[in-house]
């Protein structure tokens, strides 16, 4: 299973803000979209890096309050963690496991094309030993029945 297929499957939108947003903007525009990351680019669209909701709260335990009217660029990650379409489902849960980060900026040719989570990495691949549970277990019942 490749990240296309997750991408195909939960579409391809990202929420992106620019470089000289705050951190109170990234918390703000996290809550309206119900998303835990945002991409920061720059005003021609290229991604500079990752704002998460960890990297937020670990930015008010470092900082206070007062991080809340920094940039989001002095929290962010940068570069964000990217992947392509054709990259495996497994390649990428390895990588974020080692690595420890949560979301990984998908690319295509230069471009943002999508972001996944491990959440959606996992929910994937669920599905598909669901899949591969009744198909075995058919298997099995059709060949006692033919007995």
């Amino acid at each position: 299973m490749t990240i296309r297929e997750i991408i195909r499957a939960k579409g391809s939108h990202v929420i992106t803000m620019w470089p000289e947003h705050t951190l109170s903007d990234a918390i703000r525009r996290c809550d309206e979209n119900n998303v835990s990351s945002i991409v920061v680019t720059d005003h021609a669209g290229h991604t500079i890096g990752i704002i998460t909701d960890r990297l937020a709260i670990k930015a008010l335990a470092r900082r206070g309050i007062g991080a809340m009217n920094h940039r989001v660029t002095e929290y962010m990650q940068s570069p964000a963690p990217t992947c392509a379409l054709d990259d495996s489902v497994t390649e990428i849960m390895f990588r974020m496991t080692h690595d420890r980060f949560r979301h990984v900026v998908v690319v295509q040719n230069g471009a943002v094309v999508g972001i996944v989570s491990i959440g959606d990495l996992v929910k994937a691949k669920l599905r598909d030993a669901d899949l591969e549970s009744r198909i075995l277990r058919e298997r099995a019942l059709s060949r006692l029945a033919a007995e």
